[in-house]
């Protein structure tokens, strides 16, 4: 006896299965995590960085990035391979760069982003609302 699978079934046993691996979507390719950039900025925070992957989905996903234990207040995922973050103050040195997708996957770029203190003539409020360190306010 031949059984037949109706396409419901099937999408759905597709959909269970890239559950299982984490790792799969049904468009835009499997997720993936690959840098941070630029990879460093003021201790202070506020300096905006890029999340350079694949398989992101604006408007359908959501993201949690952190910076060591700091959570990131501001993540917008801005293309399906570039997700926008405002970092968040952070003691000087190397953090892991933890970025946790809805449906379950993780990744961890270990020592991703490097905080280091402002410039000797940088004020760190004035690097904040300039929007880039060193840039004087407009």
């Amino acid at each position: 006896m031949n059984r037949v699978v109706r396409p419901t079934a099937m999408v759905f046993l597709l959909g269970l299965a890239c559950g299982l691996a984490s790792a799969c979507q049904l468009k835009g390719g499997p997720v993936r995590v690959n840098k941070v950039a630029p990879a460093e900025g003021i201790s202070g925070g506020g300096d905006q960085v890029f999340i350079h992957g694949s398989g992101f989905q604006a408007g359908k996903t959501q993201v949690e990035v952190r910076f060591g234990r700091r959570k990131a207040e501001q993540v917008v995922i801005s293309a399906n391979n570039k997700i926008a973050v405002v970092t968040p103050a952070g003691d000087r040195g190397p953090v892991d760069v933890t970025v946790s997708f809805d449906d379950g996957a993780t990744f961890k770029i270990a020592d991703g982003f490097r905080y280091v203190a402002p410039e000797a003539n940088q004020n760190v409020r004035e690097a904040f609302f300039s929007g880039k360190p060193g840039e004087p306010k407009k």
